[in-house]
């Protein structure tokens, strides 16, 4: 097992460097301790039982950001994602109630979901079309954060219809449909994620559905390129929301939301998925103004520490602060991001981080694009 790893993710590699990664990992950079390079030589010289109580196993979030500095490109978080199979020694957030709902829904029977009673007339959803909406967790998050995430997360879906409707287009959601599994994915839960997967392929293959759009980044990811993992070939290919509406936003006739936007790229859609320009092309469509760039973008961008709700530590309330801190140097008025983990972390994760005591507002880009559809729409 050791020998298969070290192969798999060429971890001798990772021995090679001058230590790039640490500076760009949020657990390192507030602990001083814990990087990659440091669980890597522990590996090689003691195998598994010399990382058995090393912290950055469930500190780690996963979010390639040691890769992008990596000049061999090792892949840590898939590395540790693999260590982390078949452990249950970690302490989850919201007391596990997301990994226990996701688990639920591996197994729970067919049929007995109500996953449409969010939608209401105003909304029109498709039975037969080519595109379905892929919800994810969203129903999940709204039961446990309401609207202490800045909005509902169940308005992030229906801003989405909405937009969609707008570019004349009737989006299907399936009625079974289940969480992604990404989370139970990254924490070593193969068993439940592996029932999930198989789940949601035969439920989209069945739907006839030749599009799959997502409004979460890691949903995107899992099911783009985790499930072919998994399965092999798809019948439907997978878009990001923003990669589809940014390909057709001249069409939307949008008013302006605001100035002083500043995006902040989720780890999903920027280093798992290579997009950073669809959102800034809708972004830029609702602001008066420029768009502010902050120091670190694009692929650049350091994780905002939600991970797979394991350990919210100081090490995620630092990671929220450096990015606030971050924005106002930058002179941002409104800090706005493509991912409901990441909106849900500012707002609801750290009741104490900067942005509290600051002026600074932080806002999901689908239900900004929402509340700019109308012409006469101003800020």
């Amino acid at each position: 097992m050791a020998h298969d790893l070290v192969k798999r993710y060429r971890i001798t590699d990772c021995t090679r460097c001058a230590n790039e990664c640490a500076t760009a990992c949020p657990v390192y950079r507030f602990h001083g301790t814990w990087h990659p390079q440091h669980l890597a030589h522990l590996f090689l010289e003691k195998g598994s039982a010399g990382i058995e109580r090393h912290r950055l196993l469930w500190c780690c979030v996963t979010c390639r950001a040691c890769t992008q500095a990596c000049p061999y490109d090792v892949d840590v978080a898939g590395f540790i994602r693999e260590l982390r199979i078949g452990r249950t020694d970690y302490q989850p957030v919201a007391g596990g109630l997301v990994h226990t709902y996701q688990r639920e829904q591996a197994v729970l029977p067919q049929g007995l979901q109500n996953r449409l009673s969010w939608v209401d007339g105003s909304m029109d959803l498709g039975r037969d079309g080519d595109t379905v909406l892929f919800v994810g967790c969203l129903p999940l998050f709204e039961v446990l954060f309401g609207e202490s995430c800045g909005a509902h997360a169940i308005a992030i879906a229906r801003s989405a219809i909405r937009v969609l409707n707008r570019l004349g287009l009737s989006p299907r959601i399936l009625e079974d449909e289940r969480c992604c599994g990404r989370d139970l994915y990254d924490i070593g839960d193969r068993e439940s994620f592996e029932k999930l997967a198989e789940h949601n392929i035969a439920a989209l293959n069945g739907s006839g559905a030749t599009r799959v759009l997502t409004i979460c980044p890691e949903c995107a990811f899992t099911l783009r390129e985790t499930y072919r993992e998994h399965a092999g070939t798809l019948s439907f290919e997978v878009q990001h929301i923003t990669e589809f509406i940014a390909e057709r936003v001249d069409r939307l006739a949008l008013g302006t939301a605001g100035k002083g936007f500043a995006f902040h790229d989720p780890c999903y859609l920027c280093r798992y998925l290579g997009v950073v320009d669809a959102p800034r092309r809708i972004l830029s469509a609702v602001s008066t103004g420029s768009l502010v760039e902050l120091e670190r973008q694009r692929t650049e961008a350091p994780c905002c520490g939600a991970g797979s709700w394991v350990d919210h530590g100081p090490h995620t309330r630092a990671a929220v602060n450096e990015r606030i801190i971050e924005a106002h140097r930058c002179g941002a008025e409104t800090l706005v991001t493509a991912c409901p983990k990441c909106l849900m972390l500012f707002h609801e994760v750290n009741p104490d981080c900067a942005w509290r005591q600051s002026p600074l507002v932080v806002k999901d880009l689908l239900t900004l694009v929402a509340s700019a559809l109308d012409e006469d729409t101003e800020a």
